[in-house]
């Protein structure tokens, strides 16, 4: 597997406090229903449950990606199911101090060799879109 990783981001919260936020996944979709129309509209068909989420692209129909591990405080990741290829989206967070914790996200995917300099750098940029979500729309009160 190949591993896109986003730049770590510090944020001025524990780390329990963190994992508190990004393990309740179904929270996102009262975040989502609150949003305004057009936003709603950004983000596309996706929806939070309580160990998944489901994001619809058609013509693939729905890609599934459902919790797979959780180690508290830790880490929290998500495998994509019937996805083409084997996908994992992860956060890792790491305490630094009482009041902060590092956060990266990563994209490990199962690839053939020939398609990593095409879809390498989105895949790259995805992990640099997922991170900023789980720092933007986590933490979100």
């Amino acid at each position: 597997m190949t591993t896109y990783s986003s730049k770590p981001a510090i944020l001025d919260m524990p780390a329990e406090t963190v994992y508190n936020h990004i393990s309740n996944i179904a929270a996102y979709q009262e975040k989502i229903d609150a949003l305004p129309d057009d936003v709603k509209k950004k983000i596309g068909n996706v929806k939070f449950g309580d160990d998944q989420i489901t994001i619809s692209a058609a013509p693939m129909g729905d890609m599934i990606l459902a919790v797979s591990e959780r180690i508290e405080n830790k880490r929290l990741a998500l495998t994509a199911q019937n996805a083409p290829v084997p996908i994992i989206l992860s956060i890792n967070l790491e305490e630094q101090g009482a009041d902060k914790t590092q956060v990266v996200t990563s994209i490990d995917v199962e690839m053939p060799a020939m398609l990593k300099p095409m879809v390498g750098p989105k895949l790259q940029e995805a992990a640099e879109k997922f991170g900023d979500m789980i720092k933007n729309l986590a933490f979100v009160k």
